[in-house]
């Protein structure tokens, strides 16, 4: 849809693009995920980890949502609101309120699919995705002031800064981590599946581990300028890239490679 009545002409411009941006991206995830979860399904994982008939007993009115056949439906209609949400997105003018709505739906299908499996399915990236997309069902709905709109976006960055600043700051209160040991430990967990070429040197584990910490307790600062918010937000976005390679966790490259550009808005707030 438009992006519509930014108070000043400095604002307007770069909020225009990161609502774009944020999109693109957000459906990129929401479609990737989609397959993710089909391919599951197909395969009858969630269904025999996950059985209705077990599950069944508290969920009352909302036993038909979260039924199997309704579930097994859900990432069709995940993909086809993605696809909705990154064209309204590319296309010029889009349809009014498409936007706002695809990103509503999207989200609450991640509050059913949580609400299913009791708990997010995915950790941190699910609740990061369900933000994005509250976000910006928010910034792009029809006739909303653009103080609120402005304001949604600002939210979501405030979330991005304090994710990595909580991380960093929970692993600089564990001696483990600035030792290298709690790295090491993670490396060597079977389920992540490490590839063989990752390097493990006690001195090089503890580099990295110190680096990371500092990386993360950085965060705040992206804030205060645009140059160092773009710095920090390539940082970052390496970051996640390599915990993709190494972890096989792509859902969190995706997901908060939608939500940064969010915080390149809060950082031209700051600066203008």
């Amino acid at each position: 849809m438009p992006i519509t009545g930014a108070p000043l002409e400095v604002v307007s411009a770069p909020w225009s693009a990161v609502v774009r941006a944020m999109q693109v991206l957000a459906a990129v995830a929401c479609f990737t995920i989609a397959l993710e979860q089909e391919a599951l399904w197909r395969r009858g994982l969630l269904h025999s980890v996950w059985r209705a008939d077990v599950l069944a007993s508290w969920w009352g009115w909302r036993r038909r949502l979260m039924s199997s056949w309704a579930l097994r439906l859900l990432p069709w209609l995940q993909i086809v609101l993605a696809t909705t949400l990154l064209l309204n997105a590319a296309l010029p003018g889009g349809v009014p309120g498409s936007s706002s709505l695809s990103a509503a739906l999207l989200a609450m299908s991640l509050w059913l699919t949580a609400l299913r499996f009791r708990g997010t399915v995915n950790g941190g990236s699910d609740g990061m995705l369900f933000t994005v997309l509250l976000g910006l069902a928010v910034a792009t709905a029809p006739l909303v002031s653009p103080r609120l709109s402005h304001g949604a976006v600002l939210f979501v960055a405030a979330q991005v800064v304090l994710s990595y600043f909580r991380a960093g700051l929970v692993k600089a209160r564990q001696p483990a981590w600035w030792t290298g040991e709690a790295l090491r430990s993670f490396l060597a967990i079977p389920a992540y599946g490490v590839p063989t070429w990752v390097p493990q040197v006690p001195v090089l584990l503890r580099a990295l581990s110190v680096a990371v910490i500092l990386f993360e307790l950085a965060a705040p600062l992206a804030l205060f300028n645009t140059t160092a918010c773009l710095l920090y937000s390539a940082a970052a976005w390496c970051f996640h890239l390599a915990t993709a390679l190494i972890f096989g966790l792509n859902r969190f490259l995706l997901v908060w490679s939608a939500a940064l550009p969010s915080v390149w808005f809060a950082a031209h707030l700051v600066q203008s």
